[in-house]
C-alpha cells in the first residue's frame, strides 16, 4: 500500500503538469465561414500544442458576447468594435488585444441596373434592413446624414438577410438599396442579382471583429492569451498561405454551411475582403491594429444620436487597444505553418 501511495503521489503532479488550460472564446455567432481560421487552427491541433483546451460558445450577438465575458463567463469574446467601444463608454474596463477583420462587415448597396448611384439619390426612397435593430442602421443612418439627407428624406425598413424576402423588396421597388452584412449581400448576388456598392469609401475601412478581454483576465491570464493568439495567427497564416486549401478544410468543418456553391464564390471572396489588413499594415504581426480606421469609426459614432447607437462619451484608444500582447503571439517559425 505504501509503494502504491508513493506512486500516486509521484503521478499526480506529472498529469497535474500535463493538464490543458481551459479557455473559453465568446462568439457573437456560429459561422466557420466567417471564422475560419478560429476552426482551423483547433482542427490542426494548434491550440493543444500550446497547452489549452479551447472551447468555443456562442451568443446571440457582439453585446451579448460582451456582456458573457463581463460576467465572467468567459476568457475573450469577438465583438463588432461598435459594440466594444460602446461598452468601454459605459464604463467597461475591456482590452481590445488581436484585430481579425479590418474591413467594414456592413455595406449599402444598390441594384446595379438602378436608379440609386449615389447615397444622395436616396432621397424620397426607401433603404432595407436586416432589422431595424440590426448593426447596420447606425451605419445608414450617419450615411444619410451625412449626404445631407434628413429623418424623414428616406424610409428604412427591414426586409430581411439577403434571404427571397430581402431580393423580393428590391426587386418590386418596395425599397431600392439594401444594407446589411457582406455575407448577406453575398447571398443575393449568388442568387444572380448583381448589386452596386454605394457605400462611401472612407465607411468601408472601418474594423470590424477582433479578439477583446477584460483588464482583470489580461492582468491574471496574460499568458493563456498570448498562447490562444499564437495559435490563431498560426490558423491565419495557414490561410493565408494557402486559401484553397483553407477553403476545402472550412468545407469539412462546417459543410452546412457550404452547400450553394455561388455563395461560397461570394461568401468566400467577402470574409478575405474581411480579413486583409490595409497596406500600411502589411508588415505589422497579425492581429495588429488598424488605428486609424478605430479613431475614423469612433468619431463616426460620437456623431450620431446615443439612440441610434452612438457612443455616449469618447473612448480612449490608446488605453482600449492593447498591442502588448501581439509580439509574443507572432512569436513562431512560419515555415512550420505551410
Amino acid at each position: 500500500m505504501k509503494v502504491l501511495a508513493a506512486a500516486a503521489a509521484l503521478t499526480l503532479p506529472a498529469m497535474a503538469a500535463n493538464a490543458q488550460d481551459k479557455f473559453t472564446l465568446m462568439l457573437p455567432v456560429k459561422s466557420v465561414l466567417q471564422y475560419h481560421p478560429f476552426y482551423i487552427a483547433q482542427e490542426l491541433g494548434y491550440f493543444k500544442q500550446e497547452n489549452l483546451d479551447v472551447r468555443f460558445e456562442v451568443a446571440n450577438g457582439s453585446s451579448a458576447a460582451l456582456r458573457q465575458l463581463i460576467a465572467g463567463n468567459a476568457d475573450a469574446a469577438l465583438p463588432s468594435p461598435g459594440a466594444f467601444l460602446n461598452a468601454v463608454a459605459q464604463g467597461n474596463d475591456l482590452r481590445w488585444i488581436f484585430s481579425y477583420e479590418y474591413a467594414n462587415i456592413f455595406t449599402l448597396v444598390t441594384p446595379a441596373n438602378g436608379p440609386v448611384k449615389t447615397i444622395a439619390d436616396l432621397k424620397g426612397r426607401s433603404v432595407g434592413v436586416s432589422e431595424l435593430s440590426g448593426g447596420e442602421v447606425p451605419l445608414v443612418r450617419a450615411v444619410l446624414r451625412k449626404a445631407g439627407l434628413g429623418e424623414n428624406d428616406t424610409k428604412i425598413l427591414p426586409v430581411g438577410e439577403g434571404s427571397a424576402l430581402t431580393v423580393q423588396a428590391l426587386q418590386s421597388g418596395q425599397v431600392n438599396a439594401y444594407s446589411s452584412s457582406l455575407f448577406d449581400v453575398a447571398a443575393i448576388e449568388a442568387a444572380g442579382h448583381q448589386m452596386r456598392v454605394i457605400l462611401p469609401p472612407d465607411a468601408q475601412l472601418y474594423p470590424a471583429n477582433g479578439i477583446a478581454t477584460t483588464a482583470d483576465v489580461l492582468n491574471k491570464k496574460r499568458d493563456q492569451l498570448i498562447r490562444f493568439g499564437r495559435a490563431l495567427a498560426k490558423g491565419i497564416a495557414y490561410v493565408k498561405a494557402d486559401p484553397n486549401r483553407a477553403l476545402t478544410m472550412a468545407k469539412k468543418l462546417g459543410p452546412e454551411e457550404f452547400e450553394n456553391e455561388n455563395f461560397i464564390k461570394y461568401g468566400w471572396q467577402a470574409i478575405q475582403t474581411l480579413t486583409t489588413p490595409p497596406e500600411s499594415l502589411k508588415s505589422q504581426p497579425i492581429g495588429a491594429h488598424y488605428t486609424e480606421g478605430f479613431k475614423n469609426y469612433h468619431d463616426f459614432l460620437r456623431a450620431g444620436k446615443e439612440e441610434e447607437g452612438a457612443l455616449p462619451r469618447d473612448v480612449d484608444l490608446t488605453k482600449a487597444l492593447d498591442s502588448s500582447l501581439l509580439k509574443d503571439m507572432n512569436n513562431f517559425d512560419r515555415n512550420t505553418v505551410k
